[in-house]
């Protein structure tokens, strides 16, 4: 019997472990959302968190991400950043009408994530990035989203571009592999050592088993949220 996960799980995991790696307070929420996105519609959202926790265990020591704001462009010019860093500012900047470009960046399906979930907007977006010599183009908008890619890697990505468009136009959008609704038939296939990684670094904000944490534990919690 393959074991699967439910979106919760997904998305409650993938969070923690970004907690624990010291990602500021929401995005490690956004990107627990994101990570739980891409799984739901078979992209590797696990993967590359694995690859995230392997990569740099802490990210409290690292420079600001450097952004030059001009007034129809926004360039973020660091080196090499994983967009589990930037992925909302450089949408939310996309958002406000400017023409988003990173030099160069890890994880960019993290940033067409993003995107694909502000289905609320009466408008979307294009993403674009280079990636071994060839051109990777995304769209989303409205709630559906399309990516053609021509590799599983997702590594490094080149000279990436994020723009706003008005109305989006699909030939072949991603669909929904499985619900909210957890059921045995649904969820999604896991790596093991994948999966280890992130609860393995997710067990490090839990709370400790202590006499005082079992006095205090669900204290002033309400349950329903």
């Amino acid at each position: 019997m393959k074991l699967r996960l439910s979106l919760h799980e997904v998305i409650s995991k993938s969070t923690q472990a970004l907690r624990a790696l010291n990602f500021p307070p929401g995005l490690d929420i956004e990107n627990g959302k994101n990570t739980g996105w891409l799984e739901s519609h078979g992209l590797p959202g696990l993967q590359m968190l694995a690859e995230e926790i392997k990569a740099a265990s802490d990210t409290s020591n690292r420079s600001p991400i450097e952004i030059n704001i001009m007034k129809d462009t926004v360039q973020f010019s660091s080196q090499g950043y994983s967009a589990f860093n930037f992925a909302q500012s450089a949408v939310d900047f996309a958002e406000s009408g400017k023409i988003v470009s990173v030099k160069k960046c890890r994880f960019p399906l993290l940033i067409f994530a993003e995107m694909a979930r502000r289905e609320h907007l009466d408008f979307g977006f294009e993403i674009q990035w280079m990636e071994d010599n060839k051109i990777i183009r995304g769209m989303s908008g409205g709630g559906k989203s399309e990516i053609c890619f021509y590799s599983e890697s997702f590594g490094i990505a080149n000279d990436l571009k994020i723009t706003a468009v008005k109305s989006p136009m699909f030939k072949d959008p991603l669909k929904l592999l499985w619900s909210k609704n957890y059921s045995n038939e649904s969820g999604v296939n896991f790596k093991a050592d994948h999966w280890d990684a992130i609860c393995a670094t997710a067990q490090k904000v839990l709370v400790p088993d202590s006499k005082q944490s079992h006095c205090s534990a669900g204290a002033e919690v309400d349950d329903n949220n």
